[in-house]
């Protein structure tokens, strides 16, 4: 008697799609490979069987490994798709949490002659790193809702400081995301790894005026993203960052309290 494995790619497929398991592809190694280099639509057929019904397709759909760029451009070519993905015209997509997780950079080629460091002390990141493609992708692709940047209290901007994916923050912040979530967490987070740009960057929005050809030519005065508070001057205070107290103290004008006065004398 034949085993499964032994079975048609298209009839594999078909039982796929009728059991809609996440583990059938995992039966054997022949199978997950078969299915590792399946076609795009039959992943995205996949994914819109698996996740209805819901009141938002997008956002679950996001939430698997699977759901890569090809695997939204081959959803986008499905009529039916198409049709569900108009009825959530006016949600904006919950960003999964998975896009953020395991934020690491991709490694750079290395110059050929150049002595390789032992030690690095900042990862080297690029706006082709996971996940700013897909994130932008979302963001201009007019048949998917606008994300909600600041979906799970600012979960996205939080873990890029963590990790000091600056382009990520830089794209983040451009398109709406705010450090004021949890009591400024995501600026705190910059001030612990002593990154006085970075802290600039996450309070003060760019006011550049530039002209036709892309040079600067004033900066208009807007508010901050975030008020700085005398938390924010202790933890710059405790891990002795100098140069963001005296950025929050003097440029900012946030009064030091009593404790942290002590603290600096």
């Amino acid at each position: 008697m034949p085993a499964i494995g032994d079975l048609p790619v298209e009839l594999l497929y078909d039982i796929f799609l009728f059991t809609l398991s996440e583990h059938f592809p995992h039966t054997s190694r022949h199978i997950y490979s078969v299915f590792k280099q399946a076609p795009s639509s039959i992943h995205a057929e996949y994914l819109i069987s698996r996740c209805l019904p819901t009141d938002d397709l997008p956002s679950k759909i996001l939430r698997y490994p699977i759901c890569t760029i090809p695997i939204l451009e081959s959803l986008l070519r499905i009529p039916t798709f198409a049709t569900l993905l108009s009825n959530h015209s006016r949600s904006s997509i919950k960003i999964p949490r998975r896009l953020f997780q395991n934020l690491t950079p991709k490694p750079r080629p290395r110059v050929v002659g150049m002595k390789k460091r032992t030690r690095q002390k900042e990862p080297s990141w690029s706006a082709e790193d996971a996940p700013m493609p897909l994130l932008r992708f979302l963001l201009e692709e007019p048949r998917f809702p606008n994300p909600d940047w600041n979906y799970k209290d600012g979960y996205p901007l939080t873990k890029a400081v963590m990790a000091g994916f600056v382009p990520l923050i830089r794209f983040l912040l451009e398109n709406g995301a705010s450090p004021e979530y949890k009591n400024g967490l995501a600026v705190r987070l910059a001030i612990t790894r002593k990154d006085l740009s970075l802290v600039r960057m996450l309070i003060e929005p760019d006011g550049s005026v530039k002209d036709a050809e892309g040079r600067i030519v004033r900066r208009r005065r807007l508010e901050d993203r975030v008020k700085v508070d005398t938390e924010m001057v202790k933890a710059a205070v405790k891990v002795d960052a100098r140069d963001i107290v005296k950025y929050l103290v003097a440029e900012k004008g946030c009064v030091p309290d009593m404790q942290t006065v002590l603290m600096i004398a």
